[in-house]
């Protein structure tokens, strides 16, 4: 049987024969993209979701060479908020038994908390190395899980992350899947994890397509 990466190097293993990148030697052959190298709205309200999640993932694209401009951070964080309030709002339309999700993080249990209508749907366990935090698996609530509340999940996870500037190294398969589904939030997953990541990914994929054939 072909083995795939299962997990995800953890950041404190020291790298030993580091080469430079080749997205490293790009960065010192070509001058550094600034926001308006990509068309980044002065509105962004004004554009479509489609637009956002565009240039979202090109944003990160130029956050993770060596000397990004200085303004794509900010930039980037905008761009976030925007798309989660987007997502937030869309979540919440049109609820017509006026339920109500709530997010919390239970420091105490080491565990993200989704709650409907007071009732705990699903959870996210996890472990705080530093600044990094660890998704170890996630469980929805055989109960909630015909009500697709596990990407709302997934999002709050993310999102909680993004704003405490806390790194996400995924080793859930849920969190990897939504992951690989919305790459907009991939930047929170440091820069080695990342390359990991996304070859994890790709086997997965390509083991996917050889068992359809």
């Amino acid at each position: 049987m072909e083995q795939h990466p299962q997990i995800l190097e953890h950041p404190t293993v020291p790298q030993h024969g580091v080469t430079q990148s080749w997205g490293s030697e790009r960065a010192l052959l070509a001058p550094v993209p600034g926001t308006e190298d990509i068309g980044f709205p002065g509105d962004l309200s004004a554009a479509s979701t489609r637009q956002l999640r565009m240039l979202c993932n090109r944003t990160y694209q130029l956050l993770d060479m060596d000397h990004p401009a200085p303004e794509l951070r900010e930039r980037y964080d905008a761009l976030m908020e925007e798309l989660g309030r987007r997502e937030l709002q869309a979540g919440n339309r049109g609820n017509v038994d006026d339920a109500r999700e709530k997010f919390r993080d239970n420091a105490l249990f080491s565990r993200f908390e989704l709650y409907r209508n007071g009732v705990m749907a699903g959870y996210v366990q996890y472990d705080m190395r530093g600044g990094d935090v660890h998704l170890l698996h996630a469980v929805i609530d055989p109960r909630f899980r015909r009500l697709g509340l596990e990407p709302v999940l997934m999002q709050a996870v993310l999102l909680n992350a993004h704003r405490r500037r806390l790194a996400v190294v995924p080793y859930c398969p849920e969190a990897q899947d939504f992951l690989r589904d919305h790459p907009q939030f991939l930047s929170l997953i440091p820069a080695k994890q990342r390359r990991r990541f996304k070859q994890l990914v790709a086997a997965r994929g390509a083991a996917a397509d050889r068992d359809r054939r």
